[in-house]
């Protein structure tokens, strides 16, 4: 069973600064391991996406070409969003 998607980025309207700033933002939310599927225009942009996910260490499970769409499946890696104190938990939804 593959785990669910926490959001979903619609960027095709979105520029590439746009795009990832939004994925950026709600990433900086969820824990390690979290999902995103991110929907693109055009190619430079799906680059500068896939480019920005491997500097910030983040894995790339999924890149989709449907019609005139590019589908990013991304993995939250590193860091949860909530501080880490010895002894908690942080769930993966």
């Amino acid at each position: 069973m593959s785990p669910a998607v926490a959001f979903t980025v619609d960027g095709t309207a979105l520029s590439c600064k746009g795009a990832i700033a939004k994925l950026e933002t709600e990433f900086a939310k969820l824990p390690s391991g979290s999902l995103a599927r991110v929907l693109l225009g055009d190619v430079p942009t799906r680059v500068d996406v896939r480019a920005w996910a491997y500097r910030k260490g983040h894995n790339v499970v999924q890149d989709a070409h449907r019609d005139e769409v590019f589908e990013l499946l991304i993995e939250k890696r590193g860091e949860s969003a909530a501080p880490a104190v010895p002894g908690t938990t942080v769930n993966t939804p």
